[in-house]
Formats: structure tokens, sequence, C-alpha cells
């Protein structure tokens, strides 16, 4: 069977074998539909990086603006933007950090735990509906494909 994907041809038979460049070309171009579609179903009140910096605090646990900023690859300037957007939406908070006061640790509020677990919610519902429509032979070779892309996200 062969589809038409951001204007080019791709042939979905099983037999076809990919290069490493045309399996990362379409994993790429599938991965960003998957997210936007992902984003669409609930109202966004917060942009991709405010997210972003939100799941990171959880993650992270209490952690330093630089080291927010080094983990989440941008400027500690442009970090700090995102921060007081989010101290302003009451999402996240600063207490003074024990091993250095001239420091603060970021962590989330109540609300910003609720915000991320809603959104976490929704996203897991579209999946949850999309993987259910798919046909048995697809949810399984989705679940084969796992721990490859699992992987691919710890590099």
């Amino acid at each position: 069977m062969t589809e038409v994907v951001e204007g080019r041809m791709i042939d979905e038979s099983p037999n076809v074998t990919l290069t490493d460049a045309e399996l990362a070309d379409r994993l790429r171009v599938t991965l960003a539909r998957l997210t936007r579609r992902a984003r669409q179903q609930a109202p966004q009140t917060l942009t991709a990086g405010q997210v972003s910096t939100l799941a990171a605090v959880d993650a992270l646990g209490p952690v330093r603006l630089v080291d927010l900023a080094t983990h989440e690859g941008v400027s500690a300037p442009t970090q700090s933007r995102l921060v007081a957007s989010l101290e302003t939406r009451l999402l996240l908070s600063r207490t003074p950090d024990p091993a250095d006061r001239r420091a603060s640790l970021l962590t989330l509020t109540e609300e910003g735990r609720a915000r991320l677990a809603r959104l976490r919610d929704d996203r897991s519902a579209f999946f949850t509906a999309r993987i259910a429509a798919l046909p048995p032979d697809q949810r399984t070779a989705l679940a084969a494909a796992l721990p490859a892309l699992e992987s691919l996200a710890a590099l």
C-alpha cells in the first residue's frame, strides 16, 4: 500500500527495506504529527516551552534555574522568562537554596502539579483512543517497537 505523506509517496508494504535516513525522516514526520495532534486535543493555555519546563521541574524535583536551563537546552535568560511566566500563573514557586543563599530552588505548586497531571491525562487519552482504533496487528507492532523508541529517547 502506498500513502502520500508531506508530498512524498510512502510505501507501507512490509517487505520494503528503508535506509537509516528514510527511517529517520519518516519517524521525525510521524512523531511531529502525533505531537501536534495530541496538543490540539485540549485547549492550550500554556506554550510547549512552559509545559516542558513544568515537566522538567516535576522530574528533577527542586532545581536551580541554571540546572533547569541546562536540562532543557536553553539559555538561562530564556529559562528565566519561562519560569517567570509560570510563577505569574502560580504554577511554579521559588524557595531559597539551603546550600547557596544566593540561589533559589524551583518547585511545582499544587496548581502546577494538577495542571501538569491534567495535560498528561488529556494526551494519554488521545493516544489511548488512537491506539484502540488500530487493528490488532498494528497494536502488536507498536508494542514491539516501544523498546527501540524508548532507547532512542534515552540517548
